[in-house]
């Protein structure tokens, strides 16, 4: 892999990614979004070497990660993927004691007037609504789906969707 040899493994991409296949490896952070046709706007910056975004896909959504490489550059990987029409939500969560700052994820699809998906009773960091695909990342391990309890809020803060759980 040369100049993009990870130099951070992640549990989540190595739990993920598992036989797929690598995406992009670009210089710069902004460079390696614009290559997996994302948004500055969808970036989940979690760290200084790590961060993520949703990218709509006509399926559903994607999770994006992107990892810098030994070398300065970003090495961009899909590691998850949910597929369903209209609001959808998709959790990745590991389990245990991981070792890891960022071990769970939240991600989905979202109306053309949303604006942002919020949930209530975490701390998480994301959720803006970029080309109809968004995603949450969150501390904790071991998340279940029915303690997520979330709403999708337009430009003016007002509610558009509230669900609880994954949907479809």
């Amino acid at each position: 892999m040369g100049a993009c040899a990870l130099r951070h493994v992640y549990a989540l991409i190595a739990a993920a990614v598992a036989g797929m296949v690598l995406a992009s490896c670009a210089a710069d952070l902004g460079s390696a979004a614009r290559d997996e046709r994302i948004d500055a706007d969808a970036i989940v910056r979690l760290s200084d070497t790590f961060a993520v975004a949703a990218r709509r896909t006509p399926a559903g959504a994607q999770v994006v990660a992107f990892v810098q490489d030994g070398a300065g550059g970003w090495v961009a990987q899909v590691v998850a993927s949910g597929d369903g029409a209209g609001t959808t939500a998709h959790l990745v969560t590991m389990g245990g004691e991981t070792g890891d700052d960022w071990n769970s994820y939240l991600y989905g699809t979202a109306p053309d007037s949303a604006s942002r998906v919020v949930v209530d009773g975490f701390t998480a960091v994301g959720g803006q609504v970029s080309n109809g695909a968004w995603v949450l990342a969150f501390r904790q391990t071991d998340l279940l789906p029915d303690q997520l309890s979330w709403d999708v809020v337009d430009a003016t803060g007002l509610i558009i969707e509230s669900r609880v759980g994954i949907a479809p």
